[in-house]
């Protein structure tokens, strides 16, 4: 009925050479071809013609930590800061020697001098204690009559000798040379005493508050109690 029969069989694939393969033969066919693709002169790529992997590698300092520094002690601190080989805390210095206290002191004034109307004398301090003790600078003066009354006294420091420490061993002393004039001054009497006689001093030493009683022998201090007075010395 028909002029041509069908071919039931499956259709196949043709090839660049004109070759007809079947199916299962075209797929591997185009597998092949496929893993060849991309390679530089149709030659297939592999694994180790892959370039590195770009991910940033750690440096040699990056990847071991730096040692820990280390310093060397000092020696001498070491052993400032350890006991002694006895195994006590090395003594303490000695305190520096205290200055004098008044309740450690006597006074006396003395040794006066006249001449042409001016008077001079030695303020002296004596150790009267078991310890060692020091003196420095200018004390203070105020001269009382007979009765305890509070005279006129002005203190005024001279420069010559001038403040020195003064080591006074137990029963040594130091002085204060005095000055004063013995001749009136316009406004005191010139018919008898200028100013009333002193009967005794409270003397207070440099640096003390507490004052100590001397007697006064050494008549009247004109110019209204005025009286120059050194540093201590020995």
């Amino acid at each position: 009925m028909f002029s041509q029969r069908l071919d039931t069989r499956k259709p196949g694939v043709v090839t660049r050479a004109g070759l007809k393969i079947g199916p299962l033969a075209a797929v591997a066919l185009g597998a092949a071809l496929l893993s060849g693709c991309g390679a530089p002169g149709g030659q297939v790529a592999s694994t180790a013609d892959a370039p590195a992997s770009t991910i940033p590698q750690p440096t040699p300092s990056e990847a071991q930590p730096a040692p820990a520094e280390t310093t060397d002690a000092d020696p001498s601190a070491a052993a400032n800061s350890r006991p002694d080989s006895s195994g006590q805390a090395a003594a303490e210095p000695r305190s520096q020697v205290e200055r004098c206290h008044t309740s450690q002191l006597s006074g006396a004034v003395g040794d006066g001098d006249a001449g042409a109307g001016q008077r001079y004398a030695e303020l002296k301090l004596t150790n009267t204690s078991g310890e060692t003790c020091t003196l420095y600078g200018y004390g203070g003066m105020q001269l009382l009559g007979a009765g305890g009354e509070e005279l006129p006294t002005k203190l005024e420091r001279t420069p010559n000798p001038g403040p020195q420490v003064v080591r006074l061993a137990p029963g040594e002393s130091a002085s204060s040379t005095l000055h004063w004039t013995a001749v009136p001054h316009e406004g005191e009497s010139e018919q008898g005493p200028c100013q009333p006689e002193p009967a005794r001093a409270l003397v207070t030493p440099p640096d003390e508050e507490d004052p100590l009683t001397i007697s006064w022998g050494m008549g009247s201090v004109c110019g209204f109690g005025s009286i120059g007075n050194s540093a201590y010395h020995a």
